[in-house]
């Protein structure tokens, strides 16, 4: 025995079932390290690890993690119900951090994850072959507040709160909702839903009410709030409303720089972020992850933001049969990063922000901002943080090689090494959730494949940005194929507005904006092919900066589950597009659709071989 610096080290090592334990006792307290010889079942038992306690969890979980670092580590829960709370009060705790691991798999065996506080359930960093399934995630106090309208004037809403699920107080005449260690006001992003359908109520998007709701209230009866102020629209009575206690908290699974990892069987019934989010992460599954509401709680809610968020993945990533409901954002999103050039520091370097996914040895492409198009490749030599005058952090980036003499700021570079192939198949991508379906910009090839689609806004998005959010990938082979489109656009694009949910069911808009009929589009090879269209309304599809896009086999069929009222009055819209081919569609008679509408293209661009003529326009106005 040994002791120094107020560290006292004991060590009784027992050989069971050959196995070897070893009992580390550090400052008084004593963790339990399992040496196993070879691959073996962890005995999460020895870890203080045990189901249905009412005890908090997560130090138990933390030690028997820590201690799993031979390789190749099976840990099955005991059936049943764990609660996890921080570390303290109010601050962002790790329940399951899994760092370093090798041919790790966590089975849950049907486990059920409570949550309180800011607590990110899992965190994956720097492992390989790594299966984490069959369990649950839910949180005993949300950070999403239900209620239900009772009464609506010109001068205020009242909403009706349970407040046993979900506490609040009245405080100097305004609302707060609390937890058991936080204390929170109503964050911007609200949403209101249909009462039978318990999907996103139509013609609504973001603070349909336009309520401040962090303004003057009063409770008029138990469990009745009163928000004063003049609401923008007045839903029928019984719709529900969420209302967010903030947008980005913590994500429910981080996935940093790890490989072949898979998440499956898996439930969350609230996170307070994302779902999932995969950073420089190498062959990625989600096959049957569904993060949905907690019916059996009453809740439309479930993830405050994202679905499945994946920045410069590579490999190959599949999601497949998934089924989201109640998200705050986009069911996925995949994509890289546009680096933007804030300053050129010389010959070889640049000063850039938001290059977290960049390292040392990665080629990237460079771009101009006026063209967007990938032109020369350079090779990363040496990335460091520093921090820009604004007080954020940037990156300072050096090349082995001397930068073009045009390569200036505003222009910006995208990482080409780092970039997934997509495989999503067998999902169900619903109403019941914010804004749009899936988001995909990745230079790999992509497969979006026998999924059913009923969204409230375009369902699937094609970007390319370069001057909000610079997510990057233009698109270079992606095929849509054998999909259902049922209902979509139930609140679309009324106005043009750029916050509204989108102009067609497909909508490919790259900041790259065409300016003449020999301007190169920004994406290729993008078809459609095969897919039916149950659509109230008119928009099929608009599409801006594609070289060879084709929309062809596919079945347009009409419904009247909701009133028409899209801004684009137009079944396509092609501009800035060459090598266009819409052939072999069969529409119903029904279908209003019979104009097509261009810009900046000529008209050898287009080729219409189809069931129906279509009446070609120049676009009405300039978009």
């Amino acid at each position: 025995m040994k002791q120094g610096s107020g560290m006292v080290l004991a060590q009784e090592e027992d050989c069971m079932d050959g196995r070897i334990a070893r009992r580390i006792a550090t400052g008084g307290l004593v963790a339990l390290v399992a040496l196993k010889l070879g691959a073996s079942t962890v005995d999460v038992a020895a870890y203080g690890v045990r189901p249905d306690t009412g005890e908090n969890m997560t130090p138990a979980i933390s030690r028997m993690l820590a201690a799993c670092t031979n390789g190749g580590e099976r840990i099955v829960l005991p059936a049943g119900r764990y609660l996890f709370r921080p570390d303290r009060p109010g601050e962002r705790t790790t329940a399951f951090l899994i760092r370093g691991a090798r041919g790790l798999t966590l089975d849950g065996n049907g486990a059920t994850l409570i949550f309180h506080g800011l607590m990110n359930p899992f965190r994956l960093v720097d492992s390989r072959q790594i299966e984490v399934r069959n369990l649950s995630i839910d949180w005993e106090r949300p950070f999403i507040t239900q209620g239900t309208i009772r009464s609506v004037t010109d001068e205020y809403v009242d909403l009706a709160i349970d407040r046993q699920h979900y506490p609040y107080v009245i405080e100097d005449g305004r609302a707060w909702f609390t937890g058991e260690d936080w204390k929170r006001g109503v964050d911007g992003y609200n949403l209101l839903y249909d009462a039978a359908t318990r999907e996103i109520l139509y013609k609504t998007r973001d603070n349909a009410l336009g309520i401040d709701f962090n303004k003057r209230a009063e409770e008029i009866a138990p469990g009745v709030i009163r928000f004063f102020g003049k609401p923008k629209i007045k839903p029928p009575l019984g719709t529900i409303i969420g209302l967010n206690h903030g947008r980005y908290i913590v994500n429910g699974f981080d996935v940093n720089r790890c490989a072949d990892v898979t998440l499956r069987d898996i439930r969350a019934y609230h996170v307070l972020s994302h779902g999932v989010v995969a950073l420089r992460t190498e062959n990625l599954t989600l096959n049957a992850f569904n993060i949905v509401a907690n019916e059996a709680k009453d809740r439309v809610f479930s993830a405050v933001a994202d679905g499945f968020h994946l920045v410069h993945c590579k490999g190959v990533v599949t999601i497949e049969n998934c089924a989201h409901t109640g998200l705050g954002d986009d069911f996925l999103n995949v994509h890289g990063r546009n680096c933007v050039v804030h300053k050129r520091i010389d010959d070889q370097t640049v000063l850039v922000d938001r290059a977290e996914c960049t390292d040392a040895g990665d080629e990237v492409w460079l771009l101009r901002k006026n063209e967007s198009q990938r032109r020369e490749v350079c090779r990363v030599a040496a990335i460091k943080p520093v921090q820009l005058e604004n007080k954020r952090w940037g990156y300072e980036v050096a090349f082995t090689e001397a930068l073009p003499t045009d390569f200036r700021e505003g222009d910006f570079f995208e990482n080409k090494t780092w970039n997934a192939r997509l495989i999503f198949r067998h999902n169900k991508v619903l109403r019941r959730h914010r804004a749009r379906g899936i988001l995909v910009s990745t230079p790999e090839s992509a497969v979006i494949e026998k999924n059913l689609f009923s969204t409230a806004g375009t369902a699937i998005l094609i970007e390319g940005d370069t001057d909000f959010w610079f997510e990057s990938g233009a698109i270079r082979d992606l095929v849509i194929r054998d999909n259902v489109f049922e209902n979509c656009l139930s609140s679309g694009s009324e106005t043009g507005g750029k916050w509204e949910w989108g102009e067609a069911i497909i909508t490919i808009t790259p900041s790259h904006r065409p300016n003449s009929v020999t301007c190169e589009p920004y994406h290729r090879n993008i078809r459609i092919e095969g897919n039916t269209f149950k659509t109230f309304d008119i928009p099929l599809v608009r599409a801006r900066s594609v070289r060879g896009l084709v929309f062809r086999d596919n079945t347009i069929e009409h419904t009247t589950a909701f009133t028409p009222f899209a801004w684009q009055k137009a079944a396509f819209w092609f501009d800035g597009c060459r090598e266009v081919t819409v052939e072999r569609n069969v529409y119903a008679d029904t279908y209003a659709g019979r104009t097509l509408w261009t810009q900046h293209m000529a008209e050898s661009d287009l080729k219409v071989t189809d069931s129906r003529a279509f009446t070609v326009l120049p676009c009405p106005v300039e978009k």
